[in-house]
């Protein structure tokens, strides 16, 4: 129970948040320098190569422009790293589009604190587009030790909350890249279960190589309070790894489908989904307060969705409390 809470006020905590901050008014009572976040970049040298990749891909105005936003900022040893991995000669050999979907990745709207971010776990939306329309990518936000985005980067010491007069930088060790489904998953503390049905408890699959792939998928994904359930029921099972992994793998791949990236707004009463991964499909149902419930293929309908459209590069993630059964006479 303590879990489950501690789940929802960390999720509960973030988008309230966001939706607060992102409606603010530009006039907030606080004394800010009169200089703006792309200006801050480029007079800052360890920012130097930030600096000229915001100028190659044509956003220092939309940084300077009107707004309150959150800005990664990659050291200039952290892109020097990102440009050795990928092959890359130097910025100005980073196709513009590529670079600037990438840089757009870093940035918030909205203002973000150090304050707020520590101690909280839960998904902000980038200003990265996503893979279908009308949807950006999210990050994963983990500030249980340091204030981590997907697992990739850290704010430096003495790095967090330089103010600009239209917003906030937080200086980070490493360049976050496009997010995948795995990404929004293994770098957060709630799904420690169902990473380890992805990882070492599935030898005989990959899961992570297939869920990185590119193409696009919806993952129901459920956190430790939904295992925790499914545990309390079967006295056999009292954690991951006591599932035997041929009946694992037909659990798992009930609540992945594949060629699709299905939004809560597709999502209506009554619909059934195309086919999941193992081959059973799954039915929604919409409720008052925009709540949609997932049944299963065993026909159990109680898996609510606490968290939706959590927006990966190749898919959507969908948080839920319950872990879904498929058809078990089949």
């Amino acid at each position: 129970m303590i879990r489950l809470y501690q789940l929802k006020n960390a999720f509960f905590f973030l988008l309230i948040t966001f939706l607060t901050i992102s409606c603010n008014s530009d006039d907030d009572g606080e004394d800010r320098p009169d200089v703006s976040i792309s200006d801050l970049a480029g007079s800052t040298s360890d920012l130097s190569t930030l600096a000229a990749a915001l100028e190659r891909a044509d956003l220092v105005d939309d940084l300077d422009g009107v707004g309150r936003f959150t800005v990664l900022a990659p050291t200039n040893s952290a892109f020097a790293l990102f440009l050795d991995v990928n092959d890359y000669a130097d910025i100005n050999a980073v196709p513009v589009d590529v670079l600037r979907q990438l840089l757009l990745n870093h940035v918030v709207a909205g203002e973000f604190r150090s304050a707020q971010l520590t101690g909280q776990v839960g998904y902000l939306q980038t200003s990265a587009a996503g893979p279908v329309d009308n949807i950006n990518l999210s990050l994963l936000v983990n500030g249980n030790s340091g204030i981590v985005f997907n697992g990739m980067a850290q704010v430096t010491q003495n790095g967090g909350d330089i103010i600009a007069s239209n917003g906030t930088i937080h200086i980070v060790d490493a360049v976050v890249e496009l997010p995948t489904l795995p990404t929004l998953i293994l770098g957060n503390p709630i799904f420690s279960d169902l990473v380890t049905g992805l990882t070492t408890a599935t030898p005989s699959a990959d899961y992570v190589t297939i869920l990185s792939e590119s193409g696009l998928y919806t993952l129901f994904g459920p956190a430790d309070n939904a295992f925790d359930a499914l545990f309390s029921g079967n006295p056999n099972w009292n954690s991951v790894e006591d599932i035997d992994e041929d009946t694992l793998l037909a659990v798992l791949n009930h609540h992945v489908i594949g060629g699709a990236n299905i939004l809560l707004s597709e999502m209506e009463n009554g619909q059934e989904s195309p086919a999941t991964l193992e081959g059973d499909v799954l039915r929604f149902a919409t409720g008052g307060s925009n709540s949609i419930r997932v049944a299963d293929g065993s026909g159990n309908n109680n898996a609510l969705i606490t968290v939706g459209n959590i927006q990966a590069s190749n898919g959507v993630l969908h948080l839920i409390d319950r872990v879904l059964i498929p058809d078990t006479e089949n």
